[in-house]
C-alpha cells in the first residue's frame, strides 16, 4: 500500500514538473530562437538540455547544433564516449575533438581502431579530427579519416616510425593542418614521412624536442605550401634549419622559433634574406641574438606585424638602459 502511495506521489510530482515546464516562458519562443540559444552551448549542457522535456529534445538533435564536437573539457569514460560516438553522432559533424587518457587514473581505457572505424561510419563529413591525450601505440595510423583538412595530436602518444606506412597522397589527400605539440617520442626520421604531406600549409612541432636540422631540411624541401610553422621549444634546431627555412619555405608568414636558444645572428641572416612576406616571428628567449639579427629582419620583413624578442640579448641590454 505504502509503494502504491509513493508511484502515486511520484507520478503527480512528474505531471506538475511537466506543466511547469511547458509554460515556461523560454518555451514559447520560436524553435529557430530556441536553436540560436542552443548554439552557445557546450556538448555537455546540450545533452543535459535534451533531457528537459520532450520539445527540448528535439531541439537538441537538430543536425546544425552537431558540426562542431568538443569533449575535451570533461574526464570521459570509454563506455561514455562509445555512448556519444552512437548516439550523437552523424554526418553533420564537420569538428570532433577527444581528450584520451593519458595523465589520468584510467589507465586501462584507451581509444582503439575500432572506436575509430565508428567514428569514420558515423562521421563521413569529418574535417577536422583532434586526438588529444591519447595513447596511439595500438592506433596504426591507417585507421584514421582520410579527408581530413586537420589532424590534432597534441599531448598524444605517438610511436616512431607511426608515419612510416601511411601513403600520405592516397589517405591525407587534402589534409592542411598537423599539430604534433608535446608528441616528444617524433623525431627527424618522422618527418620523412609528414613530408609527403604536399599539402600541408600549418605545421606545429612544439616540443618536439628530438627534431633538429636534419628534420627541418626535410620538410623545408618539401613542404612548399607552409605558410604557418611552429618550432618552439626544439633545442636542437641551429642556424642550419634557419638556413633551409628562408632558402625554401618563402611563403612562411608565421614562425615561432621560441626557446631556441642555439640560433645566432648569422641564422637570422639567412632566415630573412628570402622572407619577405613574414608577419609574425617569435624569437623570444633566443639569447645568442642581438641588434645585428634584429636589424637584419627590420630590413628584410618589411610587412612583419609581430616581432617577439623577450628574452634576447638585445632586448635585455635595452631594459638594463631604462632609468628606474
Amino acid at each position: 500500500m505504502a509503494s502504491h502511495t509513493t508511484a502515486k506521489r511520484r507520478t503527480s510530482r512528474q505531471k506538475a514538473t511537466k506543466n511547469v515546464i511547458q509554460t515556461a516562458p523560454i518555451c514559447k519562443l520560436p524553435a529557430n530562437i530556441m536553436l540560436y540559444v542552443f548554439k552557445f552551448l557546450d556538448v555537455k549542457t546540450l545533452c543535459s538540455s535534451s533531457a528537459v522535456c520532450r520539445l527540448w529534445y528535439h531541439l537538441v538533435c537538430d543536425r546544425t547544433l552537431w558540426k562542431v564536437v568538443d569533449l575535451r573539457s570533461w574526464l570521459l569514460s570509454l563506455r561514455t564516449l562509445w555512448k556519444i560516438v552512437r548516439n550523437r553522432l552523424s554526418d553533420s559533424v564537420l569538428e570532433l575533438l577527444i581528450k584520451g587518457f593519458i595523465g589520468t587514473t584510467k589507465k586501462n581505457e584507451n581509444i582503439s581502431p575500432s572506436l575509430l572505424e565508428e567514428i569514420k561510419t558515423k562521421c563521413p563529413s569529418l574535417e577536422t579530427l583532434g586526438l588529444c591525450y591519447c595513447d596511439l601505440r595500438n592506433v596504426p595510423a591507417q585507421c584514421l579519416p582520410r579527408n581530413l583538412k586537420t589532424l590534432l595530436l597534441d599531448h598524444s602518444i605517438v610511436p616512431l616510425g607511426w608515419f612510416e606506412g601511411l601513403q600520405c597522397d592516397k589517405f591525407f589527400p587534402n589534409l592542411l593542418e598537423l599539430n604534433l605539440t608535446y608528441c616528444t617520442r617524433v623525431e627527424n626520421s618522422d618527418l620523412l614521412s609528414v613530408m609527403k604531406l604536399k599539402t600541408l600549409e600549418r605545421l606545429n612541432l612544439s616540443y618536439c624536442y628530438r627534431v633538429g636540422d636534419e628534420g627541418v631540411q626535410h620538410i623545408a624541401n618539401n613542404l612548399s605550401k607552409l605558410t604557418v610553422l611552429d618550432l618552439s621549444n626544439c633545442p636542437k634546431i641551429t642556424d642550419l634549419g634557419l638556413h633551409h627555412i628562408g632558402r625554401h619555405l618563402t611563403g612562411l608568414k608565421n614562425l615561432n622559433l621560441l626557446s631556441s636558444w642555439r640560433i645566432t645572428d648569422a641564422g637570422i641572416l639567412s632566415l630573412v634574406h628570402s622572407l619577405t612576406g613574414l608577419e609574425y616571428l617569435n624569437l623570444s628567449s633566443c639569447k645568442e641574438v642581438t641588434n645585428v639579427g634584429l636589424n637584419q629582419i627590420t630590413d628584410k620583413c618589411k610587412i612583419l606585424k609581430v616581432l617577439d624578442i623577450t628574452g634576447c640579448c638585445v632586448f635585455q641590454k635595452r631594459m638594463q638602459m631604462m632609468p628606474g
